[in-house]
């Protein structure tokens, strides 16, 4: 149940009022969808507490957000600090006892009470790699021995080279796979496209001394989009996942990139690209945008643009709002106008899924990790909180640095690309 000081705005709200209501609602998801048996957080909700839930599954990366959703909550007053305290030693405790693993790399979706493995599910590197980024974080904020004690062990017990080599039988690689299952062995597909990839990579090479050549071979396609130069375009959640929790800011790889001018760029693409409104979608504009992976009147899609297109009129609100780390002005905009002007789709939690006008679809549920990044993004806009817990764990130093991410504080006003030669 949701504690009874955190209590959520009923009228529609705006400017600041209104981050503050969103926060507090994603907050509100991750307190009350996560088992209070285990800790561990559900992969989706109803957004209307009246409907049944879809289902009772948690999901790793979930978790890893919930991590971070609890520092926030205190530190925001919205949550006491001893019941989130104990919340995270309940979840770090369940992980390490109850939730299935293979050689650490947990297994994607798990029954939220008992931890079993559903769906047939993988032991997936990314959601693994959200989980730890929410452990790191975690024992950075609390600084307490036991949460200290079983994140070292979390950590520790991923074995680095074994989702790299798939289990030795690829010495060479550079690349990880994508997964492993007990009826089909390690998934063919490679973390080696930019997306969301970038944070395994800063941990492995932080907590292991595995080659780091896959950085620089990870294939970087430049897109331009009216003289807004970006990597690959497409959904925005590829642009804002590793950026939830580690700060890219004046940084640029030995490559020459500045990895957050890329990602405002991208958000400033998928917006200009639903102004220009190509397929002449309904409500599509400066202040309706936000093409990324979601719920749609159909089912699950990625959808995106520009570079990699795909779109049917469905938004994900929540993956504007969390452009708010580089574009604050729009994606507050945004923000306003759905609340004003959309007041279907709003919901317990906040703004749903997804959304398509044209339809006049709302989707009924939300998704935390949506939720995760778009409370996250809020935080770091405002006190950069979650990136500065996660970006301060001595072996993500470390990982910056085999990365080469190196300081140049005039870089964000740059370009996407330097010569690394100087």
């Amino acid at each position: 149940m949701l504690p009874a000081f955190l209590t959520l705005a009923q009228a529609p709200t705006q400017g600041t009022a209104l981050l503050d209501d969103l926060q507090k609602r994603s907050v509100a998801f991750f307190w009350e969808q996560s088992h209070p048996e285990t800790g561990f957080s559900k992969d989706r909700a109803a957004n209307d507490p009246a409907k049944p839930a879809p289902n009772d599954i948690a999901s790793s990366a979930s978790v890893g957000f919930a991590l971070v959703a609890y520092p926030i909550g205190v530190e925001r007053k919205w949550l006491k600090r001893e019941e989130a305290l104990a919340r995270t030693k309940l979840t770090l405790k369940s992980l390490l006892e109850k939730w299935p693993h293979q050689n650490g790399w947990l297994f994607h979706f798990v029954d939220w009470k008992t931890g079993a493995r559903q769906w047939n599910s993988e032991a997936s590197t990314i959601d693994t790699s959200i989980c730890l980024a929410g452990v790191l974080a975690a024992e950075r904020y609390w600084k307490d021995p036991e949460v200290s004690r079983d994140a070292k062990a979390f950590a520790d017990r991923i074995d680095w080279k074994w989702a790299l080599t798939d289990g030795g039988a690829k010495p060479d690689a550079v690349h990880f796979t994508m997964g492993w299952t007990p009826e089909n062995g390690f998934i063919k597909a490679r973390w080696e496209t930019f997306d969301e990839c970038k944070m395994i990579y800063l941990q492995a090479y932080g907590l292991s001394d595995i080659t780091t050549e896959g950085w620089d071979r990870i294939k970087r396609e430049p897109v331009d989009y009216k003289g807004l130069k970006m990597i690959r375009g497409g959904p925005l959640f590829m642009h804002q996942m590793s950026e939830s929790f580690y700060d890219f800011r004046e940084m640029r790889d030995r490559l020459g990139y500045n990895y957050f001018v890329e990602s405002k760029n991208a958000a400033l693409g998928n917006r200009q690209y639903c102004i220009d409104n190509p397929k002449g979608f309904k409500a599509y504009g400066k202040d309706f945008w936000g093409l990324s992976a979601c719920d749609h009147p159909g089912g699950y899609n990625a959808f995106g643009a520009p570079g990699w297109i795909d779109d049917n009129g469905t938004i994900t609100p929540t993956s504007a709002v969390a452009s708010v780390q580089f574009l604050p002005k729009e994606a507050q905009k945004f923000a306003e106008n759905m609340r004003k002007n959309h007041p279907k789709a709003w919901g317990r939690y906040g703004f749903p899924n997804g959304y398509n006008p044209n339809e006049n679809w709302t989707g009924p549920d939300v998704i935390g990790i949506d939720l995760g990044m778009m409370l996250l993004a809020i935080e770091n806009h405002r006190t950069g909180l979650p990136m500065k817990l996660s970006s301060s764990h001595p072996a993500i130093h470390k990982g910056y640095e085999r990365a080469g991410l190196k300081k140049d504080k005039a870089s964000d006003k740059g370009a996407l690309l330097s010569d690394p030669r100087g």
